[in-house]
């Protein structure tokens, strides 16, 4: 078998092999998409994420205290569920008093 092997290819072919190529980069692309996609968990399987209980869930889902989708059933987007437990993000009081020092720093009593 010779390594050397030299093709002449037309501007046909050419744009065949090209319009073949971007074809599975398509595929290969939207597969690596579909993987990334976020995605949907069940009551159950955000029980299990979040260690708390179905009927806990039930009455945040009942307060709208949690975001959640309901089509037929209830489903909860991860994305959505890691940033409701980041937006619950308690201050601690050294911070607080910072933020109190700075605000009256800036605004004086009168």
């Amino acid at each position: 078998m010779q390594s050397d092997q030299f093709f002449l290819i037309n501007d046909e072919v050419l744009n065949l092999l090209a319009k073949k190529i971007t074809g599975q980069l398509n595929i290969t692309l939207a597969n690596k998409l579909s993987a990334t996609e976020d995605p949907l968990l069940t009551i159950e399987e955000l029980a299990e994420f979040i260690s708390m209980t179905k009927g806990s869930i039930y009455g945040l889902v009942h307060k709208n205290a949690i975001p959640y989708h309901k089509k037929g059933k209830l489903y909860f987007l991860k994305s959505e569920i890691i940033d409701w437990i980041k937006s619950g993000k308690r201050e601690t009081k050294s911070s607080l008093h910072e933020k109190a020092n700075e605000y009256l720093l800036k605004n004086p009593l009168q």
